[in-house]
């Protein structure tokens, strides 16, 4: 999980805010964001807390509650979906009006049954001829950049209903 990216959502702010604001490097705020909170430096501390204007100790606080909580990248938009994408969340959660476009993607997947049953019933080649497949489509479709990088990201991903207004998504991988 990116913790770092997590927190930073929370309170409206980006990676970017905190270099613009403390000049503390992109490479450092990104090398931060895949570790735990306790290897994080005190200088890291004050340039975060220095953006999202609360004190270090509350920083700190925060940070550490939400590792303990394991919290869960909360998409809005299609630009946070590639971010949470790019930074591999493992657990994704889509929020609100964002939920009816996902929904949208998520009917082009098969069903865990579905799937199993191809699979099984192919000795696994379907999956080889699947995305050979797929990705002919995807090269010849009109679909824009990010609408195509979307798609390709999301089949790594099983989507779940959270709750009425959400989906999580999570790897596939960590179902095995």
């Amino acid at each position: 999980m990116s913790l770092l990216d997590v927190y930073l959502q929370k309170n409206e702010k980006k990676r970017y805010d905190v270099y613009k604001q403390t000049g503390l490097s992109q490479q450092v705020l990104s090398a931060v964001n895949k570790k735990k909170v306790s290897s994080y430096s005190v200088k890291t501390i004050q340039a975060i807390a220095q953006t999202v204007a609360k004190t270090e100790g509350k920083v700190l606080d925060e940070l550490l509650q939400l590792e303990k909580e394991n919290a869960y990248f909360e998409v809005f938009n299609t630009e946070d979906l590639l971010l949470a994408f790019a930074n591999k969340e493992s657990h994704i959660l889509i929020k609100e009006e964002y939920k009816k476009e996902i929904e949208e993607l998520a009917k082009t997947q098969l069903s865990e049954t579905e799937t199993l049953g191809l699979e099984l019933g192919s000795a696994g080649t379907i999956y080889i001829l699947s995305e050979i497949f797929y990705q002919l489509v995807l090269k010849l479709s009109n679909k824009n950049k990010d609408q195509k990088k979307l798609e390709n990201d999301l089949r790594k991903y099983k989507i779940k209903k959270h709750n009425e207004k959400e989906y999580l998504l999570y790897f596939k991988h960590l179902d095995y």
